[in-house]
């Protein structure tokens, strides 16, 4: 069954046109690549799957509901951006825990609280490799460290599908290497639905099961 889908979505930036008709599906709980260089509107494409931005035309679906016009925090769509975009002041289990404590609907805030919160967070800390740094500053910890927190944060509230912007960015490439390792065990352990943008394909190869070329 498809979980994530998009009909014939066009994307505009400043008034020109990046991604024209577009149509394809992710299949529930499986790894879809984006990949193309930089400028074609991946990253562009994300925010549009994520209600940040509007799409110029066509319909974005999650488990065969149209969510084309629903809010951002009513979609259901976990976004982790390419900068990790975690709270200075907050430490890593608080990080983790934020996406639950804002969720969509009153019900839901009241079911992700006490020991049910702090449950998920464990649990979601000890799937990435940080079980016993949940009280740590975010401040002090390593690249790879931040973005396992941000993949946490993301997965925290279970959402239908989960947007990952160029998560592997920025580190060496042995750290890189053992970190899409870990993040294509965490996706299929959770059985998420994921779309990842990357420029690399290699890096699509192992992480996707499908890929869909831009530019």
């Amino acid at each position: 069954m498809i979980g994530l889908e998009l009909d014939a979505v066009s994307v505009a930036h400043d008034e020109r046109t990046l991604i024209h008709h577009l149509s394809f599906g992710v299949e529930r709980g499986s790894t879809t690549a984006l990949l193309g260089p930089s400028g074609v509107g991946k990253s562009s494409l994300l925010r549009v799957i994520a209600g940040i931005d509007r799409p110029t035309s066509g319909r974005i679906l999650l488990d065969g509901a149209d969510v084309t016009d629903a809010p951002v925090h009513r979609r259901r769509i976990g976004l982790v951006f390419q900068d990790n975009q975690l709270f200075p002041h907050l430490s890593v289990a608080d990080n983790v825990a934020y996406g639950l404590r804002n969720a969509a609907t009153r019900e839901a805030r009241r079911s992700w609280r006490g020991a049910r919160t702090r449950e998920r967070v464990h649990e979601l800390l000890s799937i990435v490799g940080l079980a016993d740094r949940g009280d740590d500053p975010v401040g002090i910890l390593s690249g790879g460290e931040a973005k396992r927190v941000a993949l946490a944060r993301g997965l925290a509230p279970t959402p239908g599908a989960l947007l990952l912007d160029e998560p592997l960015t920025g580190l060496d490439r042995a750290l890189h290497d053992r970190l899409m390792e870990d993040l294509a065990s965490i996706l299929r352990t959770t059985g998420t639905t994921a779309l990842i943008v990357t420029h690399d394909e290699s890096e699509a190869r192992f992480l996707a099961s499908a890929t869909v070329r831009l530019g």
